[in-house]
């Protein structure tokens, strides 16, 4: 285990030496697919499938890190392995898996690595996105797709924050209609003594942006996942609305 915990830290700071020299080398995450083929007891091969439109690549024997990703209600983030991109074609990149465990890498599993970006600017939503993480309306429909991330500037990022605050109050305006016996007080954090549900339909851009900052710092359960805003957000605030402490 200390060998392990030892040899993750190292790739680690191995990947993100990279972003503190480069601007354009940035650190992401991307859902493996099913494509899946055992080399022996300690290498599998993992598929990596970049989405239609997106401005990024991956270089040949590139390193990279595969996590398990939050799923049926267990918090289980474990290093499953490391290895390094040795066959690319089209959009798809294998990397063969040097496994930690005998457990195999499943669907839906987080391959961590370098990806070259072109200039971007740099936002919440484009931290949030680079963690695999996809945030949807109450209704399932994108507030954004993965390559628009690349075009937002100040205005267009602050149009997707109102179209999601938009979201998370007429949700909360929704729910005291349809289940008022849940609109349960919230206690403490920055909605301390106010109804859920009265609480959402006051939500500002400020605490929106806390909740995103929190995600970013606590990528863990959410990475690799799709996510309704108004649900995960709700959850947040019963939970204290638990904060990033500036340096």
């Amino acid at each position: 285990m200390k060998k392990t915990t030892i040899t993750t830290a190292i790739l680690f700071l191995f990947l993100n030496s990279f972003s503190q020299k480069d601007s354009v080398d940035v650190l992401f995450a991307f859902r493996i697919t099913d494509y899946q083929v055992k080399l022996n007891d300690s290498v599998t091969v993992a598929q990596v499938n970049l989405p239609d439109r997106l401005p990024i690549s991956i270089k040949n024997n590139q390193i990279g890190i595969l996590k398990h990703r939050y799923q049926n209600g267990a918090l289980d983030t474990t290093l499953i392995g490391w290895g390094r991109c040795h066959l690319i074609k089209g959009s798809y990149y294998y990397f063969a898996i040097h496994k930690y465990h005998e457990e195999e890498p499943e669907q839906g599993d987080v391959l961590y690595t370098q990806c070259k970006t072109p200039a971007y600017y740099k936002s919440l939503l484009f931290d949030i996105n680079r963690h695999a993480i996809n945030l949807t309306a109450v209704d399932e429909s994108q507030f954004y797709h993965s390559a628009e991330i690349f075009q937002l500037d100040q205005q267009k990022e602050k149009t997707l924050l109102d179209s999601m605050i938009a979201d998370i109050k007429s949700t909360g305006t929704a729910m005291k209609k349809q289940i008022p016996e849940q609109n349960q007080k919230v206690e403490g954090g920055l909605f301390d003594g106010k109804k859920l549900f009265d609480a959402m339909e006051i939500t500002t851009r400020m605490e929106l942006e806390e909740f995103l900052k929190y995600i970013v710092a606590r990528p863990e359960r959410y990475a690799g996942n799709t996510w309704k805003l108004s649900e995960i957000y709700a959850t947040w605030m019963i939970n204290k609305t638990p904060q990033v402490i500036p340096n």
